[in-house]
């Protein structure tokens, strides 16, 4: 199969991007905390935390060069149409693999709800992904079940995807209803708690701010 026309700085600035996992980044006074948990005196030390405001940005800006880097190759037919689909997928699942492993928490893995936000937004299909995100958000929220937000976005994009674009858009927009599954799958798969990191006050027992204890 033909490999698809890339755009190398793109392509490679795109990689970075996306690859690299935010849970790298969390210093000492980053601590986390189980989404199943209660979070109503947590939000603001979740939005003090500006790598999250980094990881939606960075996951826009990398999923949009990436899409731009790749083009079907000339004269392209039957599988080879589709390497670029192929390509940029595996690369946007994988992304949002990193991103849940990669946590410093013990038998945890991160919830990247801005970074699959961000990479649908994106996408090749943002006004489905715009109607999954506010159906989902306010569902998950409502039903004090923050784990459902993955999957329940996935179902929403499939069925505005479905509704604006017709049977044919399932396959070119099988990023976006994969993505949301990774993390929810990994978790259920391998027991592991889904978290969030935040701020941590100074002076607050390390041991007080653990999600699992």
């Amino acid at each position: 199969m033909p490999f698809p026309l890339v755009d190398w700085p793109r392509f490679i600035a795109a990689t970075i991007l996306l690859l690299t996992p935010i849970g790298l980044f969390h210093g000492r006074r980053v601590r986390y905390r189980a989404i199943s948990r209660d979070w109503d005196h947590h939000w603001p030390q979740v939005l003090q935390l500006g790598l999250h405001t980094i990881d939606f940005l960075r996951a826009a800006l990398g999923t949009w060069l990436l899409l731009a880097s790749l083009t079907v190759a000339p004269k392209a037919h039957g599988l080879a149409a589709f390497a670029p689909l192929l390509v940029s997928t595996a690369i946007r699942v994988l992304a949002v693999w990193l991103q849940a492993i990669v946590c410093r928490e013990p038998e945890a893995i991160q919830a990247p709800f801005l970074f699959v936000a961000a990479s649908l937004l994106a996408g090749t299909a943002p006004l489905p992904a715009t109607i999954a995100l506010a159906l989902a958000i306010p569902i998950a929220l409502g039903a004090r079940a923050p784990i459902a937000f993955f999957p329940l976005l996935s179902v929403f994009f499939f069925a505005a995807d479905f509704l604006f674009a017709g049977r044919g858009a399932i396959i070119k927009h099988v990023a976006e209803i994969c993505l949301p599954l990774v993390p929810w799958l990994w978790a259920l798969l391998f027991n592991r708690d889904l978290v969030v990191g935040y701020r941590s006050r100074r002076g607050e027992d390390d041991a007080a701010l653990s999600p699992l204890r």
